[in-house]
């Protein structure tokens, strides 16, 4: 192999290394924006439990008072 096909065949590799790392560079990306949409909606579902938790606790009590009127 000559010098030169040796620098081919390298500039080559370096070349689909350079394009694999790009690929994954984006997948990061893509998969951190994922996990930041699923970290805001799982934010969300704990402050609906957190509310509707509350309301059974309002609810309980409303119930206890009606069985049992002072």
């Amino acid at each position: 192999m000559t010098t030169k096909d040796h620098l081919a065949r390298h500039d080559s590799q370096i070349a689909r290394l350079e394009q694999a790392m790009t690929a994954l560079a984006e997948a990061q990306v893509k998969t951190e924006e994922a996990q930041a949409k699923t970290d805001r909606e799982m934010a969300k579902l704990a402050r609906a439990m957190t509310t509707l938790a509350e309301s059974q606790v309002t609810l309980s009590r409303q119930w206890q008072a009606y069985l049992d009127p002072a």
